[in-house]
């Protein structure tokens, strides 16, 4: 039990959120305790009959079989790392990510109408992923290693291979969402043309980060905060300045940097 606990608390707390949140959706409904009916996102419901949780526990419910437990080891693995890399434990920054993320996706799905939306926030994560460590390589199934430039895609190919393509087409918002999020708070402030170099717009409000103060706050994360903004309260350290603008440095998992 000693282990279990320490190994339980050893996962960054926004990845443990959503590895818990999936597996608190999904089993009781591989169990027959509920339908993923009850789940699923249906706005009829949502509004007709408050509902309210749809649209949330539709990001958790994530299928069966191997497809699942891939699926675990793809957020477990990315999650943890950009949350203890990309984001240095600023747990209030990447969970709204995550919350960003989600918007975009719910916007995105409007023409699409798809009920569970587990695999397009994967994507969405992914893509983040992989634009944080473009030159690392990943391998998919044992079988072939690709960069990361040509991971989302290869997900969305296998998508279409083993689902057809409503759930590749729910791959493809995925990484959409995950694009838009990376443009604002990436390309606009950092690498856009000078005269329209912007902060964020949509970056962590103040009174959602005050709602961590008592997490392990840094802002080293790379092309996230560019200059001080309304939306942030704490203080950046000289350390933290000097590696701010880290995104894209690409680093190997369980490896050195390349």
């Amino acid at each position: 039990m000693a282990d279990f606990s320490a190994a339980y608390n050893s996962v960054p707390p926004v990845t443990r959120t959503l590895l818990v949140g999936t597996a608190l959706v999904t089993f009781p409904c591989l169990l027959g305790f509920t339908s993923p009916a009850a789940v699923a996102l249906v706005w009829t419901k949502v509004a007709k009959s408050y509902q309210i949780w749809r649209p949330i526990t539709c990001f958790f419910f994530g299928g069966s079989g191997f497809p699942l437990l891939y699926d675990f080891f793809l957020i477990y693995r990315n999650s943890s790392a950009m949350e203890t890399d990309t984001y240095r434990n600023d747990t209030a920054e990447y969970a709204w990510l995550h919350i960003m993320l989600a918007v975009f996706i719910h916007i995105f799905n409007l023409f699409l109408g798809l009920p569970f939306l587990f695999r397009p926030l994967l994507h969405a994560q992914t893509y983040v992923w992989c634009r944080s460590n473009p030159t690392v390589k990943v391998s998919i199934f044992g079988l072939i290693t690709i960069p990361t430039s040509l991971y989302p895609p290869a997900l969305v190919l296998l998508d279409l291979l083993t689902g057809g393509p409503m759930k590749a087409l729910g791959g493809v918002i995925g990484i959409l969402a995950g694009h838009l999020w990376w443009f604002l708070s990436n390309f606009l402030p950092l690498h856009a043309p000078t005269h329209l170099r912007r902060p964020n717009p949509l970056g962590t409000p103040s009174r959602f980060r005050s709602l961590f103060v008592s997490a392990p706050s840094s802002f080293a994360s790379s092309g996230r905060t560019w200059a001080p903004t309304s939306s942030s309260t704490t203080a950046r350290s000289p350390a933290a300045e000097a590696v701010r603008h880290r995104w894209g440095g690409g680093q190997r998992l369980g490896g050195e940097t390349l």
